[in-house]
């Protein structure tokens, strides 16, 4: 029957994803200072990513078919919490001018080891956010690939704002994401080749 009730809530079995139980881990190149406070506890607000296959025409005799191109990954905004340490926005102005430096527009060769490009460049790291069920289970992780920070936003100051927290946004790009679907809530790591793993006993220090 249309617009039946009960068979729209008999389709809603889980009582639909909550967009407030996520976290975001942010992994730090290692010539980069981990900041005081992990991400998961500031980063108040971002997005699952978008998912885009380009396209292409093909024309014969006027008419055009649509064939698949390829894949591209937009940005990735992350909106930040900003404490009186200014703990994760230093660390994050540090990686952006280790990248390019303020008065040179140089690389930090120290910080970086080397000036290599692709899959192997230090400046890269990797980006993590997690959705969660009502239950507290584990439902998905998108893990960002190739990571760096791009853009950071300014941060509002008003003398006539008394009681709000200052707050700012940092835009990443990188070079691919790789999602772990896990609607059991088992722990399980993801593969480049979106291939569940067994659980990482890694405890890099650099995750935050």
């Amino acid at each position: 029957m249309a617009f039946a009730i009960s068979e729209f809530k008999s389709n809603l079995k889980q009582g639909g994803a909550r967009p407030s139980l996520f976290k975001v881990e942010f992994q730090y190149p290692s010539g980069i200072t981990t900041p005081p406070t992990k991400a998961e506890f500031l980063v108040k607000s971002t997005t699952i990513p978008a998912s885009t296959i380009g396209s292409y025409d093909v024309y014969y005799h006027g008419k055009a078919i649509k064939v698949a191109g390829d894949r591209t990954f937009d940005t990735w905004d992350t909106t930040i919490i900003n404490d009186e340490d200014f703990g994760i926005r230093n660390t994050l102005e540090n990686w952006m001018g280790s990248i390019s430096d303020h008065k040179l527009n140089t690389r930090d060769k120290q910080a970086f080891q080397n000036m290599s490009e692709g899959d192997v460049a230090k400046y890269k790291s990797t980006l993590k956010v997690q959705q969660f069920g009502k239950a507290g289970q584990e439902l998905r992780t998108y893990e960002f690939k190739g990571a760096w920070p791009s853009a950071l936003s300014t941060i509002n100051l008003d003398w006539s704002t008394a009681s709000e927290i200052e707050e700012f946004t940092c835009t990443w790009v990188y070079d691919s994401w790789f999602v772990n679907r896990n609607p059991l809530g088992a722990a399980a790591n993801l593969s480049e080749n979106n291939v569940i793993v067994a659980p990482s006993t890694n405890t890099d220090s650099g995750i935050s």
